[in-house]
């Protein structure tokens, strides 16, 4: 099955156009775009949703200082760590879901090795890291509402207010 689409075909060539290729140009996620089609129908969406999260994170937020001489912009995430982080680790602790394959009732507090894997075990610091956090949890947001609303609810609620009060973004999408 191909898993080619105008939307994946749209977010590739976004981020192909020269004058983007700076935009998460540190994202894990971002090189699997180019081979989109060779990926099973679950990861073809999950990295599509993943930067689709960061264009609307980019579009809905403020330019801010993250970190001494870095400048980001997107969704405010003052006092959103540990549910941000609790949301990354959750969706992509590779030792945590394989566990919960055989217990999906796991929780990530159930051993350390189930915790704290974040955006720097996959080389992202500083201002990169952070709006990997974002996205990852517009990218659940997206495919899960009440998975997000459950697990980091001041999140989501930053979301909304981010997003669906942009003008250029509330008309295309909304987060209830």
């Amino acid at each position: 099955m191909s898993n080619d689409s105008i939307p994946a075909e749209i977010l590739r060539s976004f981020f192909e156009a020269p004058e983007n290729k700076h935009l998460f140009s540190k994202c894990p996620f971002r090189p699997c775009l180019a081979y989109l089609h060779e990926l099973d129908v679950a990861d073809a969406e999950r990295v599509s949703a993943h930067m689709l999260g960061h264009l609307l994170d980019y579009r809905a937020g403020m330019i801010s200082a993250t970190h001494a001489n870095e400048e980001s912009q997107g969704v405010c995430q003052d006092n959103l760590s540990e549910e941000l982080r609790y949301v990354y680790n959750d969706s992509n602790n590779a030792a945590l879901n394989e566990a919960r394959r055989l217990d999906p009732g796991l929780r990530p507090h159930d051993a350390p090795e189930y915790q704290g894997f974040g955006p720097e075990q996959r080389a992202c610091y500083g201002a990169d890291a952070l709006a990997e956090l974002v996205a990852e949890a517009i990218r659940a947001y997206m495919q899960n509402p009440n998975y997000l609303k459950t697990v980091a609810p001041n999140v989501a609620a930053r979301i909304r207010a981010a997003v669906n009060t942009n003008p250029n973004l509330n008309r295309i999408i909304q987060f209830n």
